[in-house]
C-alpha cells in the first residue's frame, strides 16, 4: 500500500448559506462564535466570515450573486441550499494530495493551487476540501490558542464533539479516510440513533469524525437525509457543560427551537430549519 497523506488538522467546516451577515450573527449569539475574519473570493464570486466555536472553525459562505450559475459556489449552493457544504482538510502538499486520490480514482474540483476539492462519489458521501497553507491570521497558530478561549459563553459549549457524516457507502468512506487518508477507527459498531445502523467513529487529525449508514437508506430522518441532494455532512456535534441551560439560552433569549427528532446523539439539537439549514446537537460534556 502506498503511503497514506498525513492530516494534520480539520481546519473547518463550510456553512453554506444566502444571509451571511444573519448567519455569523446566529453563530456569535447562539454558540458564542468569535469572528477573526471576513473576506471575498472573486473567483467564485462569493462571500464568507471565518469564526470559532471554541475549537472548531466554522466558515460561513454565501454568493454575492447566487443566480449566476457560472460560478461554482452558485451552482453548490442553489443544488443543496442553506446546509453543511464540507469540510477542511490541511496536509503538507497539496499537489501530492490530489494526485494521490486522483489516482486512487476519485474526483478533484475547482483546484486553484493551493486548495482543492474532492467530490463526494470518491469519499463514500462526504464533500470534502484539501488545503496545504495555513489561513491567513488564524489564532489556532497562536501561542496559547485551545478551546477554552471561546468557553465561558452563556450556551456553555465546551469544544467540537465530532462531525457526523450520513453516508450511502461506510466501507467507501472509511477506505478513503484511513486507507488513502491517516485516519484512525476508534469504534465501529452497530448504532440506534436516530434508527438502527452502523456507525464508524475515526479520528481524522485533531478531530473525531463519525460516519453513519443507516440500514434502511429510504426511511426516518436518515434516509430522508439521504434522499435528498447534499454533500454528507449531517450535523455538528458539541459538548456543553449543562444541557438544560443550554437549552434555555437558545430558547430563551436567542428564539430558536430546540427538538431531539433526528438526533444522532444522546442530546438534542436546535431546530435546523432555525439555523439556516444546519443541524447543530449537543451533548453533556466536562471541562
Amino acid at each position: 500500500m502506498t503511503d497514506r497523506i498525513k492530516v494534520s488538522r480539520v481546519i473547518h467546516t463550510i456553512h453554506a448559506t444566502t444571509e451571511i451577515a444573519r448567519c455569523r450573527a446566529l453563530y456569535q449569539d447562539a454558540l458564542g462564535g468569535l469572528v477573526f475574519a471576513e473576506n471575498y473570493f472573486p473567483a467564485e464570486d462569493r462571500d464568507a466570515a471565518l469564526l470559532y466555536v471554541t475549537n472548531h472553525m466554522v466558515e460561513p459562505m454565501a454568493p454575492r450573486t447566487p443566480d449566476d450559475l457560472t460560478k461554482p459556489f452558485a451552482r453548490m449552493a442553489a443544488r443543496i441550499g442553506q446546509a453543511f457544504h464540507s469540510f477542511e482538510l490541511k496536509v503538507a502538499d497539496g499537489k501530492a494530495a490530489s494526485q494521490a486520490f486522483r489516482d486512487a480514482g476519485a474526483v478533484t474540483a475547482s483546484d486553484y493551487g493551493f486548495f482543492f476539492f474532492v467530490k463526494p462519489e470518491g469519499t463514500g458521501g462526504v464533500l470534502l476540501e484539501v488545503c496545504e497553507v495555513p489561513m491567513p491570521n488564524d489564532p489556532y497558530d497562536r501561542r496559547g490558542w485551545g478551546p477554552q478561549v471561546g468557553q465561558g459563553h452563556a450556551s456553555g459549549v465546551l469544544r467540537l464533539d465530532h462531525i457526523a457524516c450520513v453516508v450511502a457507502d461506510l466501507d467507501k468512506a472509511l477506505h478513503f479516510f484511513t486507507q488513502l487518508c491517516d485516519g484512525e477507527v476508534i469504534e465501529d459498531a452497530r448504532s440506534e440513533c436516530p434508527q438502527p445502523g452502523r456507525r464508524a467513529l475515526i479520528q481524522l487529525g485533531d478531530t473525531r469524525v463519525a460516519f453513519i449508514q443507516p440500514d434502511d437508506a429510504e426511511a426516518g430522518a436518515l434516509g430522508a437525509f439521504l434522499g435528498k441532494v447534499q454533500n454528507g455532512i449531517y450535523a455538528l456535534v458539541w459538548q456543553v457543560e449543562d444541557e438544560e441551560k443550554a437549552s434555555v439560552h437558545f430558547t430563551g433569549k436567542c428564539s430558536l427551537r430546540v427538538t431531539a427528532e433526528g438526533c444522532i446523539s444522546s442530546g438534542f439539537a436546535i431546530e435546523p430549519e432555525d439555523f439556516l439549514g444546519a443541524r447543530h446537537e449537543f451533548i453533556s460534556g466536562a471541562i
